[in-house]
């Protein structure tokens, strides 16, 4: 089976249990991921087709095996999930339970992970550790696995991307660090330290090559607010009850609607990472 630029795959391991049988042969199932260049993970992936339970305990089913490439900071990731919910059943709803290791030893997993590929196979070895079966009824006991091959992007890390300090009264539409824009809505009022105290909405979007993940807005040491939600924005709208010495306000932002604390703004804090 061949899937061209196929980021997820899946396929199906048998196994089976039969009181008195003769160990079958393992068969093979194998997909193919390809790609069209070296940016895009191209990978050969092959697990077992089936199995015959041996006896209790540890059953050693094979390897999991992978040749091929990843891009930089990809990862396969393999997982297995069971039709009978990591048990063998037979016709009459008896089941005996497993679980699904790398050894003896191991710990149970269901999943496993790849990190480098290359023309020489990577293996993982798979096997069963079945519960003890002796006095169960006779008769033909089955399961399914499915396996869940995909390839995984690196995750960005969030971190601080930027500092946007108040400094003046004049409309701040600008690039910051090369990192984001800021724009500013209808200011008329600028005090140091209390910072930009208007009526209106600040805007703060990313340039090219940036992602946005969160906006801190700050005045001083009051409870700041955090803005997680596109567009990232804050409004500001005049305070009646505050009296003619400042033009004091109450403050909302992308789903948090509502009075604050803070009656300015004195610096934003900009989050995200770079693409």
């Amino acid at each position: 089976m061949k899937n061209k630029l196929k980021k997820t795959a899946a396929f199906v391991l048998a196994l089976t249990l039969t009181a008195g049988a003769v160990p079958a042969a393992i068969g093979g199932a194998a997909i193919v991921a390809k790609a069209d260049n070296a940016t895009v993970s191209d990978y050969t992936l092959t697990i077992p087709a089936s199995f015959d339970i041996k006896n209790e305990g540890w059953n050693e089913i094979g390897d999991i095996s992978v040749t091929g490439q990843l891009a930089d900071g990809e990862k396969l990731v393999v997982s297995a999930d069971s039709a009978n919910h990591w048990g063998l059943k037979n016709e009459e709803g008896n089941i005996i339970e497993y679980d699904l290791k790398n050894s003896a030893e191991g710990e149970i997993t269901t999943s496993w992970e790849f990190e480098e590929l290359s023309e020489t196979p990577a293996v993982q070895t798979i096997g069963v550790d079945v519960e003890p079966f002796k006095g169960m009824p006779a008769g033909k006991y089955t399961d399914v696995l499915t396996f869940t091959a995909k390839v995984e992007e690196p995750v960005k890390e969030e971190t601080l991307l930027t500092t946007i300090t108040a400094t003046s009264k004049t409309t701040y539409n600008q690039s910051n660090d090369g990192v984001v824009t800021v724009k500013l809505a209808n200011i008329d009022f600028y005090i140091d330290p209390y910072g930009w105290l208007w009526n209106g909405t600040i805007t703060v979007e990313p340039l090219e090559g940036y992602t946005i993940t969160k906006c801190r807005f700050i005045q001083n040491s009051k409870t700041p607010v955090d803005d997680d939600l596109a567009p990232f924005s804050i409004v500001m709208t005049d305070d009646p009850g505050a009296g003619d010495d400042y033009p004091c306000s109450v403050i909302t932002s992308t789903g948090k609607d509502g009075s604050w604390e803070m009656d300015g703004v004195s610096s934003i804090e900009v989050y995200g990472y770079a693409n």
